[in-house]
């Protein structure tokens, strides 16, 4: 259906949309420069005095890497990322961030996390490795976290596509980083916008435009060359998926691979989500390398490797509000508020039952 010039401006040209903010205790503050490091847009650099401070008008989707990498909690939040009105409109309004709440017994008294719930609770995308390969015996440790993830009819649609050789691996970036900048300028230009929109409207993809992918995933940093694609992994696992998925492939993807992301950090390793490398199955000549099965396309990847520092630990996320229907009532409630208090550590973790 075609979209009316309202429906073009708001999903393609918004207003109101408030990047986060993040500020930084310059007392508290060593000049360390790892929340510099540990920022994907590299939305803060480092002043003639050596501390970070915010670039204005600068993308950032509230992922709070900055402030989990301090060692001395200098950085807070100063504001979470919104919209005031129209498609991308936050609902019902600014999402406050807040921690993991306090576990509780069914008598209401103060309990301890699991260890899956802490392993949970810590992870974190992590985006800096060294550059030590990856051994094939944690790799397939990996794989057989996603093998065995549930899928809907125990359909098991997956391809497993690992590839450690760099210089496709650079080929690959090479040919994502070409295309997202074509979209990129494109989205820029008017005319070029208005024939996303036409291509929009025969396949609509509203997540593909939100506007923290687009100004931030997009223009910070694929764009501008922040960081490869691929990050500068040693290793990436590409996951195929058979058009066929009973359900739909990107459900039973999402689930393998957070199964993959957990056990890759339950094994000494790092790992984070990397969508964009989608775009390479749509280049003939390596997609022929890549082995893509036919019916099959990629829909994410893991990428893999060790640490260049400590990027994990607890951070906020938005709250929303919680919709509970009790047994014994037909009332509504909607819990707008955390009903419990918010754990009180910023580094390290909580105590988990043994």
């Amino acid at each position: 259906m075609p979209l009316t010039e309202q429906q073009f401006k708001e999903l393609f040209r918004p207003e109101g949309v408030h990047m986060g903010r993040m500020k930084v205790d310059v007392k508290k503050c060593t000049g360390c420069g790892l929340c510099v490091e540990n920022c994907l847009f590299r939305t803060w650099e480092m002043g003639k005095d050596k501390k970070p401070y915010y670039k204005e008008g600068w993308a950032c989707f509230s992922c709070y890497n900055c402030m989990v990498v301090c060692p001395v909690d200098a950085i807070s939040i100063d504001g979470p990322y919104h919209v005031d009105s129209g498609f991308w409109k936050t609902i019902p309004g600014p999402l406050p961030p807040v921690r993991p709440l306090e576990p509780r017994t069914a008598d209401g008294k103060p309990d301890e996390w699991t260890e899956v719930e802490k392993t949970i609770f810590n992870r974190r995308s992590v985006r800096n490795f060294l550059d030590k390969p990856v051994p094939e015996n944690l790799i397939r440790r990996v794989i057989e976290a996603g093998r065995f993830a549930p899928t809907s009819g125990n359909c098991q649609p997956f391809q497993f596509i690992v590839v450690t050789n760099k210089t496709l691996m650079k080929e690959m970036n090479d040919v994502t980083c070409a295309f997202l900048t074509g979209m990129y300028n494109r989205f820029l230009d008017e005319e070029g916008v208005r024939q996303i929109a036409k291509m929009y409207e025969a396949a609509p993809n509203p997540g593909g435009w939100d506007p923290r992918i687009i100004l931030g995933g997009i223009g910070k940093s694929v764009v501008a060359k922040v960081n490869p694609v691929m990050l500068g992994a040693p290793a990436v696992i590409l996951i195929a998926a058979d058009s066929r998925s009973i359900g739909g492939p990107q459900i039973q993807v999402g689930i393998a691979g957070q199964n993959m992301v957990l056990a890759a950090n339950s094994l000494g390793l790092k790992a984070t989500w990397v969508g964009f490398i989608a775009y390479v199955g749509a280049v003939p000549s390596v997609a022929a390398k890549l082995g893509i099965l036919p019916g099959f396309s990629i829909v994410s990847s893991v990428v893999l490797g060790y640490p260049r520092f400590r990027q994990e630990g607890i951070v906020a996320r938005v709250y929303r509000p919680i919709t509970w229907l009790r047994e014994g009532t037909d009332t509504r409630e909607v819990e707008d508020k955390p009903a419990l208090p918010e754990v009180n550590i910023r580094r390290g973790s909580p105590k988990a039952k043994k």
